[in-house]
């Protein structure tokens, strides 16, 4: 795991703040900050965030990287995103690199749905 993904980690699992996140990515060295009106994660939205032992377990609300330099905000219900991010091929990989974190975790995004990835983490 890296630096900034245990930071954002630490964030999307309700343990640091957005301002608290923000500074420790700069201070990380990180190119890119979270948008204070953009990747806020109310209260009520973390306590309807689960995720379980099964992909379908992942629900509710958390940050979408697709590379871009930005993290989106996105709900995610019964493991899928609202729209589909990129394009899975037929040997299984995708088009474009995309993850989701939430709750602590980390996952890949195949299509509009999570799967594991090599390196999930758990905060």
């Amino acid at each position: 795991m890296s630096k900034f993904e245990e930071i954002i980690g630490k964030y999307t699992s309700g343990k640091a703040t957005l301002a608290d996140t923000n500074a420790a990515l700069k201070e990380a060295g990180a190119n890119y900050q979270l948008d204070p009106e953009k990747n806020i994660l109310s209260e009520a939205e973390k306590r309807a965030t689960t995720v379980g032992y099964y992909l379908d377990q992942v629900n509710g609300y958390g940050l979408l990287d697709t590379g871009t330099g930005t993290m989106e905000k996105v709900k995610l219900v019964a493991g899928k995103l609202p729209d589909v991010i990129n394009q899975v091929q037929s040997d299984g990989t995708t088009n474009m690199a995309a993850y989701v974190y939430i709750a602590g975790r980390k996952y890949e995004v195949k299509g509009d749905a999570v799967a594991e990835c090599d390196n999930i983490y758990a905060i």
